[in-house]
């Protein structure tokens, strides 16, 4: 069994496209003798970046499926650069913006300080970027798979054209060996 890098990069989308959604931020805030504290996805706070790249990486593997050896490597230089958007994403979590914070405050009334922790799902993020990253290094780095050689190895034993279209007329096969008892 030949193992495919397409598994893999299925694997890593879909987990990126999961630890896109959980919280990536926890937002506590305090007025006076109020507080609380409320969770931020990665989706809003990134602007939907975090949904949009692992969406392209399967995408882009079912577009793997139905293209040659030298497509695939294309789509997987493209997959690569996806990847490096996720690590990136993943790393360099900025802290949410104030219009995202009073959007994701669901009607709690934010006022007053906040701040902004960041959880370890981005981490989680960037490791499903890494693992799409060595997934599409694989399979533009893989050789092709052998192609299959249908009747092309077959034997003949007809010397000229015209005996070939001999037996044909005669209902014969001039590919097969008249030795076998055929």
């Amino acid at each position: 069994m030949r193992l495919d890098p397409r598994l893999a990069m299925l694997l890593a989308g879909l987990a990126g496209l999961i630890a896109g959604g959980q919280h990536w931020w926890i937002v506590t805030w305090s007025f006076e003798s109020a507080g609380g504290s409320v969770g931020i996805g990665g989706h809003a706070g990134t602007g939907g970046l975090s949904s949009a790249l692992p969406g392209f990486v399967l995408a882009a593997l079912l577009l793997t499926l139905t293209l040659a050896a030298r497509g695939r490597r294309v789509v997987g230089v493209l997959t690569a650069l996806a990847g490096a958007g996720m690590i990136a994403a993943g790393l360099t979590v900025p802290t949410p913006s104030e219009a995202v914070v009073m959007q994701a405050d669901l009607g709690l009334g934010i006022v007053g300080q906040w701040t902004a922790d960041a959880t370890f799902v981005p981490v989680v993020y960037a490791l499903c970027g890494l693992l799409v990253v060595a997934a599409s290094v694989w399979l533009v780095a893989r050789p092709p798979a052998p192609r299959a050689r249908g009747n092309a190895g077959a034997r003949q034993d007809v010397t000229s054209a015209l005996d070939s279209w001999k037996a044909m007329d005669d209902g014969r096969d001039p590919t097969d060996d008249e030795r076998d008892g055929a």
